[in-house]
């Protein structure tokens, strides 16, 4: 009931104080060219469906099937096998203007360009994927299909909370980026997300969550709904925020490669590789622990610092407690960047009191 009241609170609060829009769930058509190239790749072995696959990525795969040959196709081939994968082909489209042009709208990042090998390798691939969308008449394709596809997010638009999610952002970390942009990928699987942002002109954070399709279904596309939408989007929209401000500090988070060493093995397997990457998704993971306090009921606080916790995140419990204590000295860390310095030596504290020798001596090593 305290957790309820809070949640009142929180709402009654921000709509007395702004306009809470809410940033609407949309399928993206540059994400959809993107996902038939990828259908005719490797990719689809490790991220396919299970099954089949729903009614529309099975049409969409078939009408991209006659362009398999085409210089995009080849690009994200060739991609793939750079390990160009995961995150890195959806944050490019990101940075994509629409269709048809697909012009770049927002400089490729440097992350970016690392993951491709070059910035010349993703302009090849841009120009490569506008000649295809023209050549086969894509947008017609996919303006047959829209109706079907705006069906497919009723369930997950029932109910769903985002303008309060957004607004809890802004609150906890103490900033917001300028725009949200919620993409439903209904031929990308098998469930989950990813979390991106661009920095316009004027160096304004823009944030993106894509949010994949569960990958079971053989007819409509189903999504995410309901508290796991809720919590999904909390910690996609999340890397906006934590990304930029822990990767602030290089030195520091190369200095914690030892609190990966314990379970490296499960982080790669998760993709998450690198301590730089490790950390974010750990911080993420403690700030939705935080977060489902105010929104869901108190079993579900449980279950998600728990799922973490069997996941690898071994640190969640930490992070948690360094974040109440960033929740209860706001006037010393009016925004987050200003507590990070604070979380780092935590970490550090941490490792210097629980790392063994062998973690210390390898850990070192991880790149």
């Amino acid at each position: 009931m305290v957790r309820k009241l809070t949640l009142l609170v929180f709402l009654i609060v921000y709509l007395g104080t702004c306009v809470v829009t809410a940033t609407p769930l949309r399928v993206s058509p540059e994400m959809e060219l993107l996902a038939g190239v990828l259908s005719q790749t490797s990719w689809i072995d490790d991220r396919g469906p299970r099954g089949s696959g729903n009614e529309y990525y099975r049409a969409l795969q078939e009408f991209f099937a006659a362009h398999k040959d085409h210089r995009a196709v080849t690009l994200a081939q060739e991609l793939t096998k750079k390990n160009f994968a995961y995150d890195a082909p959806p944050a490019f489209i990101c940075h994509l203007g629409p269709l048809p042009d697909l012009e770049l709208a927002y400089e490729y990042s440097d992350y970016l360009v690392g993951r491709a090998g070059g910035r010349d390798i993703l302009e090849s691939f841009r120009l490569a994927l506008a000649d295809l969308a023209a050549e086969a008449k894509f947008l017609t394709f996919y303006t047959q299909w829209e109706p079907y596809l705006g069906a497919s997010l009723a369930p997950s638009r029932d109910g769903f909370r985002g303008d309060l999610v957004e607004s809890w952002l802004r609150d906890f970390f103490g900033w917001t980026p300028t725009e949200f942009h919620l993409i439903m990928t209904p031929s990308m699987f098998p469930g989950g997300g990813y979390g991106a942002s661009v920095t316009d002109a004027d160096g304004n954070s823009i944030a993106f969550q894509i949010i994949r399709e569960n990958g079971s279904s053989e007819e409509l596309p189903e999504f995410p709904s309901g508290v796991s939408l809720e919590n999904l989007t909390i910690h996609e929209l999340g890397h906006a925020f934590v990304n930029p401000s822990l990767e602030a500090y290089p030195d520091r988070a190369r200095g914690l490669r030892p609190l990966l060493w314990p379970v490296r093995k499960s982080m790669k397997e998760q993709a998450y590789s690198s301590v730089a990457t490790f950390l974010n998704e750990q911080v993420l993971r403690g700030v939705e622990v935080i977060a489902a306090r105010d929104f869901f009921q108190p079993e579900i606080e449980t279950v998600i610092l728990e799922g973490h916790e069997k996941r690898g995140f071994y640190l969640t419990s930490y992070v948690v407690q360094q974040l109440e204590y960033y929740q209860a000295n706001r006037d010393l860390y009016p925004v987050f960047t200003d507590f990070v310095p604070f979380l780092y030596d935590q970490l550090e504290l941490y490792q210097k009191e629980n790392s063994t020798w062998k973690d210390r001596i390898f850990g070192r090593f991880l790149y």
